[in-house]
């Protein structure tokens, strides 16, 4: 009997290890992704980003102009704390902004980070010189 109790808790310390060792990422957004992109209708309004990991202890996302060498051109759009595998982060844009961007997602968590990207852009009515 203790022979096998001992197997169930070295079998469930091995699977929290590596749940920890291999945190997933998940990314819905609010409008939906249409293929590569998120198309932001013109006007002020705001994009919901959900994101769902292992337990991480931090998430930051930046928006990041597209081309070359843009990282250094950033902004953090949000940051937030806490352990959890649930995180939610509204992005508020306004109607005169040029959008066309990629919204990068990082997780933090203990002994790890992962990192995902969102392409953003505005989705301009037909009458609009493009």
């Amino acid at each position: 009997m203790f022979g096998k109790i001992l197997y169930l808790l070295i079998l469930s310390c091995l699977c929290v290890s590596n749940a920890q060792a291999h945190p997933f990422l998940k990314i819905e957004t609010i409008p939906a992704p249409e293929g590569n992109w998120t198309y932001i209708p013109e006007g002020s309004g705001e994009m919901f980003i959900h994101v769902e990991t292992a337990h991480a202890k931090k998430i930051k996302v930046w928006r990041v102009p597209t081309g070359t060498q843009q990282w250094k051109n950033r902004k953090l759009v949000c940051e937030e704390s806490g352990y959890k595998d649930n995180w939610n982060c509204v992005w508020r844009y306004d109607k005169d902004e040029t959008i066309h961007d990629h919204f990068v997602v990082q997780v933090f968590g203990e002994g790890w980070e992962i990192q995902d990207s969102i392409n953003v852009t505005r989705r301009h009515a037909e009458d609009h010189p493009q």
